[in-house]
Formats: C-alpha cells, structure tokens, sequence
C-alpha cells in the first residue's frame, strides 16, 4: 500500500488490516450493529488536470434521492437511501447495510472550476469530476500612509 505523502505517517492507516488479526471475526459480527453508520464513503484522488470524488451510494434510484452543493470548497452530500425491502427496519433480523437519510460535509482539497463539476451514478457508485483550476491569482498590495 503506497502512502500519500500529504498525509505523513498515520497510525490509524493500518488499523483494519491489523484489527481483523487480533480481534478475530466474532469481534465485528458483535460490535457492527452498535456502530453508527456513516454514509456515504467517499475516496479522493486527482490528476494533473482532475479531481475525483468517488461517493459509496448503493440503494439510490434517481437524482432525486440525493443533493449536492458546494459551500466555502465544502463539497455536501445530503439524501435517503430508501428501504429496499417490505418490511420496517426494525423487523430486519440482521442489519448491516445503511439506508435511510444522511448528510456528509467534505472538503475540496483542491482548486476547481465550479461549472465545470460533472456527477455520474452507476452499479451503486457517485462519480464526481472537478476540473481543476491552475489559474493563479495575484493581489496588488495598497499600502496606505
């Protein structure tokens, strides 16, 4: 696994890898249901010219399930993953997968062209596409006496 050099040394980077040795199976099979889910899991990643922003969003069925906005180079994701089954929630014998509503701030490590942001969903997957922006902006400084 290749580090990223913006993120230094993590001592948590490693943590899954490890966890599964020395708790074993059993471990999270009994800790999964007390744990909140939080969706949507996101990766980031960039190009020269790109950024990407690939969201997990199983269980969406149109554009109409989620919303997205750019605040203060805040990308936020906020929608309803619906119940994909016919039964309550709480009538599951087992619940491991995430739906119903949620709400994500993540930011935007990157500059980008804001009309430029393209949005594809496909086999439970949110692709996002930034156009970066190389364009350097220089301030003149008034000094005033």
């Amino acid at each position: 696994m290749k580090k990223n050099s913006k993120q230094g040394n993590n001592p948590w980077e490693n943590m899954n890898e490890k966890i599964d040795d020395v708790l074993g199976e059993k471990f999270w099979k009994d800790v999964l249901p007390v744990i909140p889910k939080r969706v949507p899991l996101i990766d980031i990643y960039e190009t020269p010219t790109q950024g990407y922003m690939v969201l997990e969003l199983p269980g969406l069925k149109s554009s109409k399930d989620v919303e997205l906005s750019v605040q203060n180079n805040q990308l936020i994701i906020k929608g309803t993953i619906p119940n994909p089954y016919q039964v309550p929630k709480e009538n599951l014998l087992q619940s491991e997968r995430f739906f119903g509503t949620f709400k994500r701030s993540v930011s935007i490590p990157f500059s980008f062209i804001p009309q430029k942001l393209t949005a594809q969903y496909m086999q439970g997957v949110l692709l996002l596409t930034f156009q970066k922006s190389n364009q350097d902006i220089q301030v003149d400084i008034d000094f005033q006496d």
